[in-house]
């Protein structure tokens, strides 16, 4: 290494942008709500969401294109909708639909699954239940919006074979030569998938669970959204520190002047007082040990001062990068 590297300077700059960060550890009981709205409005503006509200948002119109139920001795139905809620950007959202419904919904943001959305529901070749499945085998019904980038919301020239990395890549700096981001899409997109499912089933509030890049969706959305009462998030609770500004992430993850609206773990205790669960494999590479177990930490220590612990849950499971289909289900039955 020469003395030109760079990395000094990455550095510094991290250092200085989050030591200019007023932390939400500074504030409780009145003042938290006033907090809050001032930091909700930057993820707003960082994300563009009032920008895509005011420009692409368009009249509610849905239609169920498919209903099918799987094999076996399930009862749930599961039915593919087209929203067209987004001007010129038809949304597809899967639903689970539950043999006996307990009148509660769950919003499920997935990752780079290169099953798309179908991934919080369809088998893998190894047979394992999936997530999306037991929610709704437990009562809930579950919406599954097929994100920007993933599974068929592609480019018109991405093979099939596309991966959804590469997906991401293609898009993205298309996306921020004109000011957005995918990350902010995906947060418009799960917005319009609630709209959705008020009006079609008369749901007005929600869970709402993110794995990996989901869970970035997730974070931002879980905050925004007052429709959402309970947040769950998997494999990605951590600090920016240890994960995507220290390792080759896929480029979704990023979104000019992130940093300035709060690290990861700063994001997620606007949540509060909402619950929250806060998940992560032991082994996950990517959102590891050390930056999980910092993030825990932290937002004990902000719902402890809010005066609300109960509500904060975290785990630590033995895997690595994936879903804890018993972990998630197991919550919900106390705390949702």
């Amino acid at each position: 290494m020469t003395e030109f590297c760079v990395s000094d300077f990455l550095d510094m700059v991290y250092e200085d942008i989050t030591g200019k960060f007023v932390s939400p550890l500074e504030f409780a009981g009145d003042q938290w709500e006033a907090y809050k709205a001032g930091r909700k409005k930057e993820i707003k503006c960082l994300l563009r969401l009032d920008y895509l509200e005011e420009n692409y948002q368009e009249e509610l119109h849905y239609s169920l294109l498919e209903s099918k139920k799987p094999g076996g001795e399930s009862t749930v139905v599961i039915e593919k909708y087209r929203v067209d809620r987004i001007r010129r950007l038809p949304l597809c959202v899967y639903m689970l639909r539950p043999g006996e419904w307990n009148g509660k919904a769950i919003l499920y943001l997935n990752g780079h699954d290169p099953r798309g959305a179908r991934g919080a529901f369809a088998e893998d070749d190894t047979g394992k239940e999936t997530l999306g499945m037991a929610m709704a085998s437990l009562g809930y019904l579950v919406l599954v919006p097929e994100l920007f980038a993933f599974g068929e919301a592609k480019r018109r020239d991405a093979s099939e074979e596309t991966d959804a990395c590469t997906s991401c890549s293609m898009l993205e700096s298309h996306l921020l030569n004109c000011g957005l981001s995918l990350a902010g899409l995906r947060v418009f997109e799960a917005m319009k998938t609630l709209d959705f499912a008020e009006a079609a089933f008369g749901v007005h509030a929600f869970g709402a669970y993110g794995i990996s890049g989901g869970g970035h969706v997730c974070n931002y959305t879980g905050v925004l959204e007052d429709r959402v009462e309970a947040v769950m998030l998997s494999g990605y609770p951590n600090l920016y520190k240890y994960s995507i500004l220290a390792m080759d992430h896929c480029i979704c993850n990023y979104v000019p002047g992130q940093l300035e609206a709060g690290e990861s773990h700063q994001v997620t205790a606007l949540a509060a007082p909402k619950k929250l669960l806060a998940m992560n494999g032991r082994k996950d590479p990517i959102f590891p040990l050390q930056g999980s177990l910092e993030a825990f930490q932290y937002l004990d220590s902000v719902y402890e001062r809010l005066g609300v612990p109960e509500r904060c849950t975290h785990i630590l499971f033995e895997g690595g990068h994936e879903v804890s289909v018993g972990d998630v289900c197991r919550w919900l039955k106390v705390n949702y």
